[in-house]
């Protein structure tokens, strides 16, 4: 009992540490706009004393607490993902590869489904905007994201074998957004979006081996034959 709880954080912690060197960017550029508001409060005359510390504390838990009252934010950060994950990931994989098709097909095959799911948005943003150019356009960019961040959680699933690892990833990357890349603020931020994709890279293989989420069964790592990579 203690190694499953042990490899299901592994399946939480892991995870979310790689998908968030590919936010690198955007949580320096967040860094930075609180070191901004410190600077404002020292202009102001306001030192960062305790008080101040409980303030963000407690904006900070108002905010919790005003998006666990929120239905939209449930749909958007915990309802969808899971139903998400549990259709496109633990239901059909498993199908996919009973059905022989190899390990890298699912993994790219699968996002596609994935991605159609999304074009149920194309008329309302078509209605919305008055214009069937800029749906296809919002659309196009949507069903492109899906594809690529499919195809990730899809490799997360197949190399843990835990439905929790592109859960996790799935909540963080909706929370949030799309990742910042470049910002005229200053060029640190796109040096650390590359430090952070280059190390998304390099660790991609390591912190999802199967070593680090299994038991060793029938000389197996990982979970129903994702060992044999084809």
């Amino acid at each position: 009992n203690a190694i499953l709880c042990l490899k299901q954080w592994q399946a939480v912690i892991f995870p979310l540490t790689l998908t968030s060197l590919m936010y690198a960017g955007t949580l320096i550029l967040k860094l930075l706009l609180l070191l901004d508001l410190a600077q404002e409060d020292r202009e102001n005359g306001r030192s960062l004393s305790l008080d101040i510390i409980k303030n963000a504390v407690h904006e900070f838990i108002e905010s919790i607490s005003s998006m666990a009252s929120n239905i939209s934010a449930w749909r958007n950060y915990f309802v969808a993902p899971l139903t998400e994950e549990l259709v496109f990931r633990a239901c059909m994989i498993p199908l996919l590869l009973c059905g022989g098709f190899g390990t890298y097909k699912v993994v790219f095959l699968c996002p596609i489904f994935f991605s159609l799911a999304h074009l149920n948005h194309l008329l309302e943003y078509a209605q919305r905007s008055g214009s069937w150019l800029k749906a296809l356009i919002t659309v196009g960019f949507q069903v492109g994201y899906t594809v690529i961040f499919g195809s990730y959680a899809s490799f997360l699933f197949v190399r843990t074998g835990h439905l929790t690892a592109p859960l996790v990833a799935h909540i963080f990357c909706n929370c949030m957004g799309l990742p910042v890349i470049i910002s005229r603020r200053t060029g640190m931020i796109t040096v650390a979006s590359v430090a952070g994709l280059l190390g998304f890279i390099w660790l991609l293989f390591p912190l999802t081996s199967p070593h680090l989420y299994n038991a060793t069964t029938d000389n197996c790592m990982c979970w129903h034959r994702y060992c044999s990579w084809s």
